[in-house]
C-alpha cells in the first residue's frame, strides 16, 4: 500500500516538494550539528532545491524546510 505522499507524487502535474523538519535540539551544540548538515546540503546539493531554510526558534527549536526544484 501507497503512502499518502506517494499517491499524490505519482500525479503527472509539475509540482515543488516542500519538506519541512523541526528539530528539538536542547543545546547549542546539536543546533550547530542541524547547521553543518544544512551546510553541506548547500554545498553539495545546490542545484537540487529552490530554496532552504534554517531557523532557530525558542527552547532551542531548530526548523529547517527544503523546497525541491
Amino acid at each position: 500500500m501507497k503512502s499518502m505522499l506517494e499517491e499524490l507524487k505519482d500525479v503527472k502535474i509539475k509540482k515543488h516538494t516542500v519538506t519541512s523538519i523541526e528539530y528539538d535540539c536542547k543545546s547549542e551544540e546539536k543546533e550547530d550539528e542541524v547547521f553543518d548538515q544544512v551546510h553541506n546540503i548547500v554545498t553539495n546539493h545546490l542545484d537540487d532545491f529552490a530554496k532552504i531554510t534554517f531557523d532557530v526558534e525558542a527552547d532551542h527549536k531548530v526548523k529547517v524546510e527544503i523546497s525541491e526544484n
